[in-house]
């Protein structure tokens, strides 16, 4: 139920009161188990986030056949697929907190920054028309970053598809 909450309602002002009564609990009972509303937020927030499951299908996707750009573009729209949106706002905003905190979420940080990354780098590796796969990847891993802002903030699918597409044949051109 904290998952859907979180999802549906975001974390940016939720009060402790507001969290249990949409979970059907109270006040007591989650301080009791988690301590503060900061903790049970993070405790959430990793749940959602931190499963590897989205990580993994990008490695099934990135491996898979066609050239590097065909994989790229398959793994991109299946990181942009527009179910993950609730779950894209979620990952900004647990970013916006870590960068506000970096020693207290930093874990999250380099996870962030290394996982992805390693994970695009990994399959770059393995194709003969990239150059530079560390380079490449952190550059693809900063394309996909921007584009989810840009995703969040309402820009249409289609102009966000042509600017991967656009951007990811001059990084692999």
């Amino acid at each position: 139920m904290t998952r859907e909450l979180i999802l549906t309602r975001g974390v940016l002002g939720l009060s402790l009161s507001e969290l249990a009564r949409g979970i059907g609990s109270n006040n007591r009972m989650l301080l009791y188990h988690f301590g503060s509303l900061d903790e049970l937020l993070g405790a959430a927030i990793d749940d959602i986030l931190g499963g590897t499951v989205l990580l993994d299908r990008l490695a099934e996707l990135l491996s898979g056949p066609g050239s590097a750009a065909d994989r790229l573009v398959a793994a991109w729209r299946h990181v942009a697929d527009p179910e993950r949106l609730p779950h894209l706002r979620l990952f900004f905003a647990r970013f916006g907190m870590a960068v506000d905190l970096p020693d207290q979420y930093a874990r999250f940080l380099e996870q962030v920054r290394d996982r992805w990354t390693a994970t695009v780098a990994g399959a770059l590796r393995a194709a003969p028309e990239v150059a530079a796969p560390e380079a490449t990847a952190v550059a693809v891993v900063a394309l996909w970053r921007g584009l989810q802002m840009q995703l969040i903030c309402g820009e249409s699918r289609s102009r966000i598809d042509a600017a991967h597409a656009l951007a990811i044949g001059r990084l692999l051109g």
